[in-house]
């Protein structure tokens, strides 16, 4: 398994399960708790909220994922771009900022000014995005997609005949895209994988996100260190019986399950209680054993 080095931040087996909490400076987005358009506001929120409840990396997004609101261009998340920054300035504690964006204007401006880190929910679907995280020697999260810029996510809704053959297309179950997805365009010395959890496309279902939960451990043979988001996601609420505002148990559970299992990093709304679960994941966490289909 390949560590990567996150702005000093070493994510890996031979590290800490990381914790990665969340803040939007987006108006769509749909949580309101982490949703700030005023740069002191958000650097308070930051601070007393996300790095004083032990997170590790602060992920910041310009626009709201769900895809029942359009998606900006790059010029648009440039625009927005600004309070990010500002928030960074007037933050007072330590972390690695991430930017949660597709493009790669928007990733290298973020890393020049600032950010440490990318999060591409398109998997790479911008052709440039592997090379500004290169030359800027930052760690980018590659979220498996098709890939395609309008579309995160959407693994399933990938022309697989066309992109593998026919014959792979006929035999292959969800998780099979998502492997695959994450493979396709490549990577950088310091990609982590992101397998998608949550409902990116209204074909995914929460029992793909079942059976990629079940078989997390499959994506070690990518030889990357592992992102998983799974914070009061549908398919814990829907195996437990719970709304979104009842899921933190759940959501801390499967945390130490996911760890267990090979994930590094945790996305989350809910820091302190995901630090906690983290440490118990990380502290009985196997992480000799082999990884699979030969990888070292």
């Amino acid at each position: 398994m390949n560590s990567v080095d996150a702005a000093g931040l070493g994510i890996g087996d031979e590290h800490p399960a990381r914790v990665m909490g969340v803040l939007n400076v987006s108006e769509e987005s749909p949580y309101d708790p982490s949703v700030y358009d005023d740069p002191a506001d958000a650097a308070a929120y930051v601070d007393e909220e996300l790095i004083g409840e032990g997170a590790d990396i602060v992920d910041i997004g310009l626009e709201s994922a769900n895809k029942r609101f359009d998606v900006l261009t790059a010029e648009e998340e440039l625009d927005r771009l600004h309070v990010a920054l500002e928030t960074i300035d007037q933050t007072a504690g330590d972390a690695v900022f991430s930017i949660e964006t597709r493009y790669a204007a928007v990733a290298d401006e973020a890393l020049s000014q600032g950010f440490d880190m990318v999060n591409d929910i398109c998997g790479f679907a911008d052709p440039k995005m592997p090379t500004v995280c290169r030359e800027q020697d930052a760690a980018v999260v590659k979220m498996a997609s098709p890939p395609d810029l309008e579309r995160p996510g959407a693994v399933e809704e990938t022309d697989w005949a066309d992109r593998k053959s026919p014959a792979w297309a006929e035999k292959a179950d969800y998780v099979d895209m998502v492997h695959e997805s994450l493979k396709q365009n490549g990577f950088t010395d310091k990609t982590i994988v992101d397998p998608a959890f949550g409902g990116w496309s209204e074909a995914k279902t929460t029992e793909h996100d079942r059976e990629t939960f079940r078989r997390l451990s499959e994506f070690r043979s990518l030889g990357k260190p592992m992102l998983v988001s799974i914070n009061r996601k549908n398919f814990l609420g829907e195996i437990a019986g719970r709304e979104t505002d009842e899921r933190l148990p759940v959501s801390l559970a499967a945390t130490s399950m996911a760890i267990e299992r090979g994930a590094h990093i945790v996305r989350t709304h809910d820091v302190a209680e995901t630090r906690d679960a983290a440490r118990i994941g990380s502290t009985f966490a196997e992480r000799d054993q082999p990884l699979l289909d030969g990888s070292e």
